[in-house]
């Protein structure tokens, strides 16, 4: 009886052992972003992977396509994306659209055709190569509010960032339903942010690409989707300063719960 009491702590914390082994084998070995520069600028992958290595799981192997400005149906003709999809053996694909594809979808037949149609033979290229592979699809975040201030505004998004991000979500949300697949809502923490006391500017000048810390949260949003982290709080902050990181991480927390 007191050899059993003697090693029924080390039975406990071999027990333990095989469970974070086990969960820790489930982790990603392979991941593949094909984007444009929504994910291209700041290097997102890059800080993905370091969000992943701060909070002490496997390291997978990140790689990225990511030309400026493209559609999915542009995506499918360039050859640097289409050489990695065929590559195979993924375990994880994010796909993103171009910033202001999915919201003129909304109001425009042909662009919405194009954007389900693409992102269904996107989906089907992926799984022929990697049939095990979760598709992710990257909701992407509404103009900043200054934008529609400006002269040289673009096609029909919306009247605002409120219904801009509307859209977004709703046809990101569409093409995840139809093939499958995962949605994930960077833009809707991105919102979060933009409509608290205090607002941290995610965007660059431009009123479209993200800052630092808006690619910060949205490397968080990632990898708690991917990893299935509630609240996702590394150590690993990079460029953002500690008390602007537990915002965004808080934000992120928001989303993914």
């Amino acid at each position: 009886m007191l050899t059993a009491m003697r090693f029924a702590p080390m039975s406990w914390l071999v027990a333990l052992l095989m469970l974070a082994t086990a969960a820790f084998a489930e982790d990603p070995q392979r991941v593949l972003f094909i984007g444009n520069s929504y994910t291209g600028v700041n290097k997102l992958p890059d800080v993905f992977l370091d969000v992943v290595k701060s909070a002490g799981r496997r390291e997978p192997v990140v790689k990225s396509s990511t030309p400026g400005g493209r559609t999915l149906k542009q995506q499918l003709g360039i050859a640097g994306s289409m050489k990695l999809i065929e590559e195979g053996g993924w375990d994880v694909v994010v796909l993103q659209g171009q910033s202001q594809e999915p919201a003129i979808a909304e109001t425009d037949e042909a662009t919405r055709r194009e954007f389900l149609e693409s992102a269904a033979e996107l989906c089907k290229r992926v799984r022929a190569k990697s049939p095990k592979a979760t598709v992710y699809f990257y909701e992407t975040w509404a103009r900043h509010a200054d934008y529609w201030k400006s002269a040289k505004q673009g096609p029909d998004v919306g009247a605002d960032p409120k219904e801009m991000q509307s859209r977004l979500r709703k046809w990101y949300g569409v093409v995840a339903k139809d093939n499958g697949a995962t949605f994930v809502p960077c833009g809707d923490a991105w919102e979060l942010n933009y409509a608290s006391p205090k607002p941290i500017r995610l965007h660059q000048k431009d009123n479209s690409h993200p800052e630092v810390v808006g690619t910060y949260l949205n490397a968080l949003v990632f990898f708690g989707k991917i990893y299935g982290v509630k609240e996702p709080a590394p150590k690993w902050t990079g460029k953002v300063d500690e008390a602007q990181a537990k915002l965004m991480q808080g934000f992120a927390a928001q989303v993914l719960k």
